[in-house]
């Protein structure tokens, strides 16, 4: 087993690190976890366990990363959740990361939740009697939505990040169409051009770890992976109203890769009675690792501690 690891403050994204660690947070340490297990096909899937280091655990979080990259980056967010009581497990969705199969192949979104309803059951046999939320970010907002629909009595609540519902917006409606028809043939084909790592953050550091993580691929989509983004969020919109657990959505308003219009679509159609929306003026596609990812954080570590009973616990660092 490898030396324990100490890592000074907990809002710094360190990717590529691997192993049993504890990280020093602001008054407490973390530790980190990793294992594996196979899924209905056979491939093996990649999950971090992120767990304070002493005290009674408040409830479970689910983190589910977007396209291309890997649990690894959400180890800030784990951080600050893990410091006020939660327990948070980061799954590498299929074909991404440390998991198996094909690189960032995804033929059909409904395969990651399936993925996610495993790691479900494994964490809740752990630790029964938890209530379980999940955050999800871009792809991983489809992926998390898939899964409180198809799912609706295993989540506390569903926190999300650059909404994904909307992101087929962003391209011409031939284009997508031609996404769609292709798919059907030349699934693995890379074809779908990604944008700038720009869109991401204003954080230049951020972006040169981004572009130094050999676990984040930053090749062509395929374009079976874009068409299953597609028809997943078209599923998720026919669907919308039949969401009705808590809901945070939280989005950048210069964000290129999936439109703010997203959030509020959730607001607006899902029958939950407590939905909430936070637009953040100027910022890009992913919020947790923007230069407001401090405010972000807080946000979502408060939202999830009001529904767990806990609002009134201090969040260090206000």
């Amino acid at each position: 087993m490898p030396l324990p690891m100490r890592c000074a403050g907990i809002y710094r994204n360190r990717a590529y690190e691997s192993g049993y660690r504890r990280y020093q947070s602001r008054q407490s340490e973390m530790i980190e976890r990793e294992h594996t297990f196979q899924n209905a096909k056979g491939i093996t899937i990649f999950y971090r366990e992120w767990l304070p280091d002493a005290g009674d655990s408040r409830g479970i979080a689910l983190i589910v990363h977007g396209l291309g990259e890997h649990s690894g980056r959400y180890r800030h967010v784990a951080a600050a959740l893990t410091e006020t009581g939660f327990l948070c497990f980061g799954i590498d969705q299929l074909g991404h990361g440390k998991s198996g199969g094909a690189r960032v192949f995804i033929p059909d979104l409904r395969l990651a939740v399936e993925d996610l309803r495993q790691l479900f059951e494994i964490v809740t046999r752990q630790y029964p009697q938890k209530p379980v939320f999940l955050f999800g970010h871009s792809m991983g907002s489809l992926t998390g939505l898939e899964f409180a629909l198809l799912y609706p009595d295993c989540l506390s609540g569903i926190a999300l990040s650059g909404v994904a519902i909307h992101g087929e917006y962003t391209r011409p409606p031939w284009l997508v169409k031609l996404c769609l028809f292709a798919a059907a043939y030349i699934p693995r084909l890379r074809l779908s051009p990604p944008s700038s790592p720009r869109v991401l953050t204003h954080d230049d550091e951020i972006l040169k770890e981004w572009r130094e993580d050999p676990l984040i691929d930053r090749g062509m989509w395929r374009v079976g992976t874009s068409a299953a983004l597609v028809l997943a969020s078209r599923r998720i919109r026919q669907s919308a109203r039949q969401l009705t657990l808590p809901v945070l959505a939280l989005h950048g308003s210069d964000d290129h890769l999936a439109p703010p219009s997203g959030a509020d679509y959730l607001r607006q159609n899902a029958s939950s009675s407590d939905v909430s929306v936070k637009i953040y003026e100027g910022m890009r596609h992913e919020l947790v690792n923007e230069t407001c990812r401090d405010e972000v954080i807080q946000t979502l570590t408060r939202w999830m501690l009001e529904r767990v009973g806990a609002g009134a616990f201090q969040i260090i660092g206000n």
